[in-house]
């Protein structure tokens, strides 16, 4: 065993440990699969730390160390194209591909150097580039299909040709340079701008793509080995340290997104709302336009949780704010501010027409989305609401004022409901 390699052992199972953790605090699929293709580098590390070129786990080692590196690219790419592809017959391309590159890389592994041998599985991999994506993926473009099958003919052609010169090292790490350099470009183009970890995992996926195509080049020239083994191993936690960055970017932006979100809903919360309050009434008193405040409180919403429970309170909920939200225009905010109350922001609104009609076309607009009935376990569930408007510059230049002429109105017609009931 090289044992100069148990810190890196050492330190990508840290590395690991901590990306396990850090997904059972927050789940994902996407990170499922990070940590299955670092397992599989793992694997290979393992077998690079036994490998010796005429030891005893000579062999096994470096089949074990080449099938890891096949294994983990075909899962890393899958995780950062599935969100950018259909994802049924993606897998299946991906799987399907990645058998005659199985292939070659664990004939290549076995020390077997017969151009014959690897003319069949080279073969069979461009048949299969050629017609899978055509076969799989029928909600592909045509377009982006013939560019994958231009890929796949240029590497299998090119592999065939190092195999039929003596060049086996270069016909089995051509493809995996292919496969890794390919894994680079879809994550960036599925994860997220402006995301530092993202750029590591870029990098790392880049310097891994060409250390397979320049391995050969390395290992010819002796001066260069030292420096080469260094750069083996430093992909591996650049991409490593990616993952992890990129996992905890995601928890930021999602604790500052549930700080102004309601949680239930999705709705701005109260603290967003008072926010675009203020900059709607600076933005309609700067444009010379109104702005509408609507304070809304559920009627009979008590009833339902106390009749079906909370649970399909909260269901009602989601489904009125769905509801709420395709009533109103784009820019229109829609808030939680907690319970059955909501509040809506109405901006832009012209001078010309009444402030009587304008709130009676938002009130219509409101009702008439409350009476739509909710579905829920075979139930119809329906609501009313009470609905006070204020209006801006109409009513009050002041914005604590124009606030509670909302509630008040609003209660003001919830009392007269119930006295009608």
């Amino acid at each position: 065993m090289n044992y100069r390699l148990t810190p890196d052992l050492a330190a990508m199972a840290t590395l690991l440990a901590i990306l396990y953790f850090l997904r059972k605090r927050h789940p994902q699929d996407r990170v499922d699969l990070w940590i299955s293709g670092l397992l599989f580098i793992f694997l290979e590390s393992l077998a690079h730390a036994f490998y010796t070129p005429k030891g005893r786990w000579h062999l096994s080692s470096h089949i074990v160390a080449l099938d890891a590196y096949l294994a983990a690219g075909v899962i890393f790419l899958w995780a950062a194209a599935k969100s950018l592809f259909p994802r049924r017959p993606t897998l299946y391309y991906l799987w399907l591909n990645s058998l005659p590159l199985l292939a070659v890389l664990t004939t290549y592994g076995f020390d077997v150097r017969t151009p014959g041998i690897f003319h069949v599985f080279i073969g069979c991999g461009l048949v299969l580039g050629t017609l899978s994506p055509f076969v799989l993926a029928r909600t592909w473009r045509l377009g982006r299909a013939w560019w994958i099958v231009g890929a796949q003919i240029c590497v299998w052609s090119s592999a065939w040709l190092f195999a039929s010169n003596g060049m086996y090292r270069d016909a089995a790490y051509l493809p995996l340079f292919a496969l890794y350099a390919t894994t680079a470009i879809h994550f960036q183009l599925s994860l997220p701008s402006k995301s530092l970890g993202k750029v590591a995992i870029v990098l790392g996926f880049t310097i891994w793509a060409l250390v397979f195509l320049l391995h050969s080049w390395v290992t010819n020239r002796p001066q260069y080995i030292d420096v080469a083994a260094q750069i083996w191993d430093m992909q591996k936690f650049l991409v490593t340290i990616g993952m992890l960055l990129v996992m905890l970017e995601h928890q930021v932006t999602s604790n500052e997104w549930y700080a102004f979100h309601d949680h239930l809903t999705g709705l701005p919360n109260r603290r967003l709302f008072e926010d675009r309050l203020g900059k709607a009434l600076c933005h309609a008193e700067r444009t010379h336009t109104r702005t509408a405040l609507l304070m809304l409180d559920l009627n009979g919403f008590k009833l339902i949780n106390d009749v079906h429970g909370h649970d399909t309170g909260d269901e009602v909920l989601q489904h009125i704010s769905h509801h709420l939200r395709a009533a109103l225009r784009v820019p229109d905010t829609l808030a939680r501010l907690g319970g059955d109350e909501f509040i809506v922001i109405a901006t832009d609104l012209p001078v010309e027409r009444p402030a009587a009609r304008i709130a009676d076309d938002y009130v219509a607009r409101i009702s008439e989305a409350l009476r739509k009935p909710v579905q829920i376990n075979g139930s119809e569930l329906t609501v009313s609401g009470s609905i006070g408007v204020a209006i801006y510059p109409d009513d009050t230049l002041d914005e604590v004022l124009l606030r509670r002429l909302a509630d008040q109105r609003m209660y003001e017609q919830k009392r007269q409901t119930l006295v009608h009931v």
